[in-house]
């Protein structure tokens, strides 16, 4: 009887963890409409023009269009951001997510972090994006969602 269970068991949890993968994998196929919502530290945010970095590089990225509100969007990528001075150079702070258009976190990604120095022309945002497209994006979010 106790077998019997942990086998059910195991066959729901497959069954989850497959029916997730498909779910993630058709949400954030190239071509639909992606709303990346951008979360700003309330003490620490980072200007406009780099939060326009950050949505057009996201949606490159994914290969998506990128949707003026998150009614019009498929999903959400919402991304918290930070930028603060750490002993006399700006450092920048991103964590992306992926919501679905309930608000149910589909992935979480880990927090990158950029400083500026003279080998990235001290845009510390910039490498922060990059990191989080190559390493977040490409090496996790891609991957789980069997879009290599």
């Amino acid at each position: 009887m106790k077998r019997l269970f942990l086998i059910i068991a195991a066959l729901v949890f497959i069954g989850t963890g497959a029916f997730a993968q498909t779910s993630l994998s058709e949400t954030i196929a190239s071509g639909k409409k992606v709303f990346v919502q951008i979360v700003n530290d309330a003490d620490h945010p980072i200007p406009e023009d780099e939060q326009a970095d950050v949505v057009r590089c996201v949606a490159e990225a994914g290969q998506w269009t990128v949707a003026e509100s998150a009614d019009a969007a498929d999903f959400i990528v919402s991304v918290q951001c930070r930028k603060k001075v750490v002993f006399n150079s700006p450092r920048t702070w991103l964590t992306p997510s992926v919501l679905d258009k309930e608000g149910n976190v589909l992935w979480q990604g880990k927090q990158f972090k950029a400083d500026a120095t003279t080998f990235n022309g001290f845009k510390a945002t910039n490498r922060c994006i990059n990191k989080m497209i190559e390493y977040g994006f490409q090496k996790d979010l891609f991957v789980k969602a069997g879009r290599n």
